[in-house]
């Protein structure tokens, strides 16, 4: 029997992240994504990929900083990198001032295939404004414990409040029922060429009373 604590046994709250919980949140989400398949599709050393992965989720906490849309619990057990409405998009210019943590990361013909492969990706993106969930993910020894379903309500309440629906892409099909439980429903595929399948998803706004 597992003697992790539950999310409720714990008190675990969600808040904003700060810059000071970079590195933590790197390694929580590296360690929540470690075989996800579109990561791992991205990275495809295998051998590199597990220095190169809190470097990427560092960086892209980095860019979405500034959003004040990135949540944690208040052990950084879980962590949910949203976007706000109009600002899902990460412009070229933001991977040209960041270049150098971009070409760590993927190297330089890996950098160029990654930006070709997220292009498919948003091109099915949905432009009615709505919150973005870019990448939520849960350190794998509290997985099940409740601390996602923490993170992740704090910025449906946010979306909720402004009556602003929600979007995010499902890169395992194991998790759309998790997702579904939320409100978010499966809109389609994207097939990536020789990559894995990504379900979208999105929830409706909910005006609240």
């Amino acid at each position: 029997m597992s003697t992790t604590p539950t999310a409720r046994e714990a008190g675990a709250t969600a808040r904003p992240a700060t810059w000071s919980d970079a590195d933590a949140i790197a390694d929580t989400l590296a360690k929540a994504f470690f075989d996800d398949p579109l990561i791992c599709f991205l990275l495809k050393d295998e051998a590199a990929r597990p220095a190169k992965m809190p470097k990427l989720f560092k960086l892209l906490f980095k860019l979405g900083l500034p959003h004040d849309a990135c949540d944690v619990t208040s052990g950084i057990e879980a962590v949910a990198l949203w976007r706000p409405p109009n600002a899902w998009h990460i412009p070229p210019l933001q991977y040209v001032t960041n270049g150098a943590a971009f070409i760590d990361v993927f190297g330089l013909g890996g950098g160029l295939q990654v930006m070709g492969i997220m292009d498919v990706i948003e091109r099915r993106h949905p432009h009615e404004p709505h919150y973005y969930l870019q990448a939520i993910g849960t350190d794998p020894g509290k997985q099940g414990k409740g601390f996602g379903g923490v993170v992740m309500r704090r910025h449906l309440a946010v979306a909720d409040a402004a009556a602003a629906p929600c979007y995010l892409e499902s890169s395992k099909d194991i998790n759309i029922p998790i997702y579904k439980s939320f409100g978010f429903e499966v809109t389609g595929e994207i097939k990536l060429a020789n990559g894995p399948t990504l379900w979208p998803m999105w929830r409706p706004a909910r005006a609240t009373v």
